[in-house]
Order: C-alpha cells, then sequence, then structure tokens
C-alpha cells in the first residue's frame, strides 16, 4: 500500500552543535513541545528525534558512567525512549555525545496531539549532562493514498 505525507511538523531549540547549554538532572527535564494534527484514522506516524549532550566531572571509578534517559511522550503517554551512556575518555575535556532515535506509532487517533520529549540524567551522581544541541525532533504523519 502507498502512503502520503499528510503533516509535518518539528521543534527545535538549535541546529548547532554547541548552540544550547541546558544542564539535565536526576528528575525530568523537558527540552522539547509542539503540537501536531493527525487527519485521518488510517495512519502510521514517524517521530524522529537527535539531542547532543556533553559530560563533565566525571566520577574516577569505572564502570558506571553518566547515562542520559530520552523519553518521548504523546498527550501525557510514553510512547519512545533512549538510553545512552557515556563513554569514558580518560580525559578532562568535556566528552561529546550525540543520541538520535526513531519512534514509529500506528493508527494514531484523529486531532491535535501534545508531543513533549524529556531528558533525565539517570546516573547524576557519576558527572553532569549538559544538553549542547543539536536539540531537535520531528513528527511525519503519512495515510493510505
Amino acid at each position: 500500500m502507498a502512503y502520503t505525507l499528510v503533516e509535518f511538523v518539528r521543534s527545535l531549540q538549535t541546529n548547532l552543535s554547541h548552540g544550547v547549554v541546558a544542564p539535565v538532572q536526576a528528575t525530568p527535564t523537558l527540552i522539547l513541545e509542539f503540537g501536531a494534527g493527525v487527519p485521518t484514522s488510517i495512519n502510521f506516524l514517524e517521530l524522529t528525534t537527535t539531542v547532543g549532550w556533553q559530560v563533565t566531572n566525571v566520577f574516577a571509578t569505572p564502570p558506571v558512567q553518566p547515562k542520559l534517559l530520552l523519553q518521548v511522550l504523546v498527550d501525557g503517554i510514553l510512547v519512545g525512549s533512549a538510553e545512552q551512556q557515556s563513554v569514558s575518555n580518560d580525559e578532562d575535556e568535556p566528552l561529546q555525545m550525540t543520541t538520535m532515535f526513531q519512534t514509529i506509532l500506528r493508527n494514531v487517533s484523529v486531532g491535535h496531539h501534545v508531543f513533549q520529549v524529556f531528558a533525565t540524567n539517570q546516573e547524576d551522581l557519576q558527572g553532569d549532562i549538559t544538553v549542547t544541541g543539536p536539540v531537535i525532533i520531528t513528527a511525519k504523519v503519512f495515510a493510505p493514498q
């Protein structure tokens, strides 16, 4: 079956690496939010989330490293997530990381929906995480032709 793009929306803080400075704590922090309309009941929705981040002040004892959890919610319901642990580089300079993931939803109900992305440092005692950019989410709604 062929599908057609019927809706495209996005939310971004920055397209640039080092375009923003947003500390990530042990409690979820809202980093992106937007709304999108779904015009037809037979559909699939593709979300692509990209978050650039850096790690500093890493506790010297491996193997535990700071760990970023990204969660995507639609109308307050968790629909996708990604977890990435930083990789120790044994240097004093900040460690740069980028996390990108997709979430695919099928037959999302017709109407307007609120999309949110939250970031959490799951190992905040092991080091500091700062969202630096790029910070982007896109949503594409496809419907049958």
